[in-house]
């Protein structure tokens, strides 16, 4: 999941740069610094990996079989 997770950061880096929502250092920061490209890739991930949680909290409270 962490090429996939790479190859959109470098497409979103890339639309944000020629949209001109961020500048050259920006894209270059986000694309080129691997403690960055981590740490991005991290939260990501994290995310991804509390959607599971998330519902079956919601579905306990609503009273749904877990």
């Amino acid at each position: 999941m962490t090429v996939w997770i790479r190859i959109a950061l470098y497409m979103l880096a890339g639309w944000l740069y020629g949209s001109g929502y961020i500048g050259e250092e920006v894209k270059n920061l986000i694309t080129d610094d691997p403690a960055v490209t981590a740490s991005i890739e991290a939260g990501i991930s994290a995310a991804i990996a509390s959607v599971p949680v998330a519902w079956w909290q919601w579905a306990k409270r609503r009273g749904w079989a877990t």
